[in-house]
């Protein structure tokens, strides 16, 4: 059983991972297709798995080509590219390392003005480096639940896709990520199964929450262990974050037009 905390922290994103796939779906989106949203989650859902790490899923080549029997891929590519353009601002070859922060996306950029504070909150026990690594994902959290305000219902499609493939496409789901990540089929199954039981409705929604964003952020770092000072900080971080992301929207629609512009077709 994957561990909360492993659990948690991969849940960060995935209300707007799931609205800018649905926004370059379109009206190609229907009852047939709905693991493309699975798919496109798949980078943080696999590293639940205790022997899956999120290097491991992130750091493959962007806008590959896609052997025909296994066209799903490009929605895990279609993660990468948001995930680059959130972390970097601009598109990659292979992704980068943690800390190659200074390249001037938005969860970094924005996570600069809560750095600082976040080491005093710390006692000046975790350097700069750390501090803009926790700070971005401050940032990722509140558009993430800036998205869910505006957006609820995309949570309630996203339940509605796991179940479907499920039922429906596990096996070419499998095969597919076996492809693209060169791993062993049984560790890839193991994953997906247990990632997705993670990704249930019930689950999600104790996440989408101030409170329960801070408790995630929590788990990721302490594992769950914080005193009152520590915990209202964060607290109050992540709701200075809310507030600093009202240009989010904008955002998220140059994302989607800098994905256009980088020729990222994903066949519907």
């Amino acid at each position: 059983m994957a561990s909360l905390k492993r659990i948690f922290c991969n849940e960060m994103l995935l209300n707007t991972h799931t609205w800018l796939l649905k926004e370059y779906a379109g009206a190609r989106l229907c009852p047939d297709n709905l693991d493309i949203l699975v798919y496109n989650v798949m980078p943080d859902i696999l590293p639940i798995h205790r022997d899956i790490t999120p290097e491991m899923t992130h750091r493959i080549e962007r806008l590959a080509a896609v052997a025909p029997e296994h066209g799903k891929a490009r929605f895990i590519q279609f993660h990468l590219l948001v995930d680059d353009l959130s972390h970097h601002g601009h598109i990659t070859r292979r992704g980068h390392d943690r800390f190659e922060n200074a390249s001037g996306g938005y969860a970094y950029r924005k996570g600069a003005a809560l750095a600082k504070n976040l080491i005093a909150l710390h006692g000046g026990k975790i350097s700069a480096e750390e501090a803009l690594y926790r700070s971005h994902l401050l940032i990722e959290m509140a558009v993430d639940l800036v998205v869910y305000g505006r957006y609820p219902e995309n949570m309630e499609l996203f339940s509605q896709a796991v179940e479907w493939t499920l039922e429906n496409r596990l096996e070419s789901l499998v095969g597919t990520l076996v492809w693209s990540y060169s791993l062993p089929e049984a560790l890839v199954r193991d994953a997906v199964v247990q990632g997705l039981a993670a990704y249930r409705n019930e689950i999600l929604r104790r996440s989408v929450s101030l409170d329960g964003r801070t408790e995630l952020f929590l788990y990721k770092f302490y594992g769950g262990v914080a005193g009152e000072k520590l915990r209202t900080g964060v607290r109050d971080l992540l709701q200075r974050g809310i507030e600093s992301v009202a240009d989010g929207q904008e955002f998220l629609s140059a994302t989607l037009t800098e994905i256009a512009k980088a020729g990222f077709d994903g066949g519907l």
